[in-house]
């Protein structure tokens, strides 16, 4: 299996974390409606980071000078 490249890498995480993040906002304000979402607070941040671990963990490491 090929590896990310940092750039790939990056792209991933940041896309990640910018969706996560939106998601979470969505959460809330669901909360504050009182509506109830089938996930709680805090879940998709939970998985976002594993998700961020197994990208770093795929990514080629930088060649030592």
């Amino acid at each position: 299996m090929k590896k990310f490249n940092q750039m790939e890498s990056d792209l991933l995480v940041s896309s990640l974390r910018a969706y996560v993040a939106n998601l979470e906002s969505e959460i809330e304000q669901m909360e504050k409606n009182n509506k109830r979402s089938i996930f709680a607070p805090g879940f998709y941040t939970m998985i976002s980071n594993e998700l961020v671990n197994k990208v770093r963990d795929m990514t080629k490491k930088p060649k030592k000078i």
